[in-house]
């Protein structure tokens, strides 16, 4: 039986109360550590000063996120990266996904076996990490740099948060009230706004081509489509989507996403649960959607959300409806709504009238809005920060 330092009992009771954790708790049981480490069939590693692991948190074939986009980009630009999935196969081998970016599945054997090779090298190991549950369990990396993603502001992650904050480097986070938090709870912390963002070319594949096959869910309707494209989770209000299918029976509410601790919407006629779907997809679906929801409930988490929905929408080519986030104000053709009746006002407005979507100009909003310049922005942070 594994013994933990009294510092780990906390979180491992968080672990074992949350089933979606179980492989991560394995996975970060202390290793034993061998006496020599050798590295076999992997592939041929780049030169690289400095190395960056993402912790396990989220697999990297689950909901192409933030994570994912923005480990992708470290390696594009030359980073040598070790992506941890939380689901964990004992004995599989590191796979690379793309050129300097490695999928690890034996978290166990990837701390016992290739972080001391990295160390032996005299390469630094910046930890980058978006969950402050890890904060009691970066240091097993034997980071030279720790930066903590800070994206959400869930509730039961908030007795972690200070040790996160204090154990980090620097922070970066994802909207203005959670930079704000920082600024005002952690004095001196070092603390930088990185909103989400978007792959443009991705969402406009279909842009300048014969369109693509119609999803098998979309096929048969030939009425408009309301998308929401995302986690079927908590946040979404729920009773706002049946109202939005009651008033406009003729149109498909489509959710294309996966269930994540919410039932589906059983009973309601013109209602879709399409499921999660590949990353791959996505921009499928959105091109035959006439318009995108975000129906968010107002709650401590969601006003604390930069949507990356919301650009791909808008990269996708679709007016947005949404509740009134404060991160969704100010964008072009995004409807925002402070009471429901606003918001099925809005979608009354789009789907009954002829809809100009100018994707010249919404382009040029999104170009400072990419992945690729959210890299650059936190290049500069490290060159200034870190002298990386």
């Amino acid at each position: 039986m594994t013994e933990y330092p009294e510092e780990y009992h906390d979180i491992l009771y968080l672990f074992n109360s949350f089933s979606q954790y179980q492989g991560l708790k394995t996975a970060m049981e202390k290793p034993k550590v061998k006496k020599s480490f050798q590295i076999k069939n992997l592939f041929a590693r780049p030169r690289q000063k400095v190395v960056v692991i993402y912790p396990p948190t989220i697999d990297w074939h689950w909901m192409k996120q933030r994570p994912q986009q923005l480990m992708e980009q470290f390696a594009l630009h030359g980073y040598e990266v070790y992506y941890c999935n939380m689901t964990q196969c004992a004995d599989r081998a590191p796979e690379q996904v793309q050129q300097n970016l490695t999928v690890v599945h034996d978290h166990k054997k990837f701390l016992r076996e290739i972080v001391p090779v990295i160390k032996s090298e005299g390469k630094k190991i910046l930890v980058w990490t978006s969950w402050s549950k890890l904060a009691l369990l970066v240091d097993q990396y034997f980071p030279d740099f720790v930066i903590y993603d800070y994206l959400d502001d869930f509730p039961s992650w908030a007795p972690y948060l200070s040790k996160m904050v204090h154990r980090a480097d620097l922070v970066v986070s994802t909207a203005g009230k959670l930079k704000n938090h920082i600024v005002q709870d952690f004095p001196g912390k070092a603390c930088y706004l990185i909103p989400n963002g978007c792959d443009i070319k991705h969402f406009q594949r279909y842009r300048h081509t014969p369109p693509p096959d119609k999803p098998a869910e979309f096929r048969g309707h030939a009425g408009p489509i309301i998308g929401y494209i995302g986690a079927w989770a908590p946040w979404v209000d729920k009773d706002l989507v049946e109202q939005i299918a009651y008033t406009f029976p003729r149109a498909l509410v489509a959710i294309v996403g996966a269930e994540f601790m919410e039932t589906p919407i059983q009973s309601v006629v013109n209602v879709v649960h399409a499921g999660l779907k590949p990353y791959e997809f996505l921009p499928q679906y959105a091109y035959y959607c006439d318009v995108c929801l975000i129906p968010f409930r107002i709650n401590q988490v969601t006003i604390s959300t930069n949507p990356i929905k919301m650009y791909e929408y808008l990269a996708a080519g679709k007016p947005v409806v949404a509740t009134d986030l404060p991160e969704v104000r100010n964008v072009p053709h995004v409807y925002v709504s402070k009471h429901d009746r606003e918001f099925i006002s809005h979608l009354d407005g789009i789907l009954s009238h002829p809809f100009h979507f100018d994707q010249d100009a919404v382009n040029q909003w999104l170009s400072a809005h990419t992945w690729e310049r959210r890299f650059q922005d936190i290049d500069g942070i490290l060159k200034k920060e870190f002298a990386i």
